[in-house]
C-alpha cells in the first residue's frame, strides 16, 4: 500500500514537473515582447512585469516537488556525504521529521490562510493593470502541499532503504 502511494506521488510530480517546466516558454515570450515594445517602439506595457512575476513564481513554486523527486535541491552535505549510506538515510529520516515537516507544514498552513484571504476579499494587484491575485496566491499552498507529500514519499522510501528494501 505504501509502495503504491510512493509510486503515485512520484508519477504525479513527474507529470506536473514536466508540464510546469513549459511555463518558461510564455515567460520568455512576455519578456521578449516587453523588451521589443519598450526599446524598439518606446511603448512599454502595464502588464508584462507582473506576468513575468506570475509565470516565474508558478514555475519556481510548482517545480519544487519535482526537484525534490529528483534530489536536485541545493544542500551542503560536505560532512554527511562522507558518512556510511545507512547513516545518511537515518539523518534524512530525522531531518524530515524535525525540520522538513514542521517547516513545510507551517508554510503550507500559512499559505493556505494567505490564499483564502485573497479569495475572500477578491484581492487584486496594486498596479495599473490590477490583475486578480487570488489564483496566483493559490499556487503557493498547492505547491507547498505537493512538496510536503513528495517529502513524505521520500521519507517512506528512506525508511524502506534503512530496512534494506528498495521501492
Amino acid at each position: 500500500m505504501l509502495k503504491k502511494f510512493v509510486h503515485a506521488v512520484d508519477a504525479f510530480n513527474e507529470f506536473v514537473g514536466k508540464y510546469v517546466a513549459l511555463l518558461i516558454l510564455p515567460l520568455v515570450f512576455v519578456v521578449v515582447y516587453e523588451v521589443i515594445a519598450r526599446k524598439v517602439f518606446r511603448a512599454p506595457t502595464v502588464w508584462a512585469f507582473e506576468m513575468t512575476v506570475y509565470f516565474y513564481g508558478m514555475h519556481f513554486m510548482l517545480g519544487a516537488a519535482y526537484t525534490l523527486l529528483h534530489d536536485r535541491h541545493v544542500r551542503i552535505d560536505i560532512l554527511a556525504s562522507k558518512l556510511p549510506y545507512k547513516v545518511q538515510l537515518a539523518i534524512s529520516v530525522i531531518t524530515f521529521l524535525l525540520i522538513f515537516v514542521p517547516f513545510i507544514g507551517g508554510l503550507s498552513y500559512a499559505a493556505t490562510k494567505y490564499a483564502a484571504h485573497a479569495w475572500a476579499v477578491n484581492e487584486h494587484s496594486w498596479s495599473a493593470w490590477k490583475p486578480p491575485l487570488y489564483p496566483y496566491k493559490t499556487v503557493m499552498p498547492v505547491a507547498l502541499i505537493m512538496l510536503l507529500v513528495q517529502g513524505l514519499a521520500r521519507f517512506i522510501r528512506d525508511i524502506y532503504r534503512l530496512k534494506g528494501e528498495e521501492i
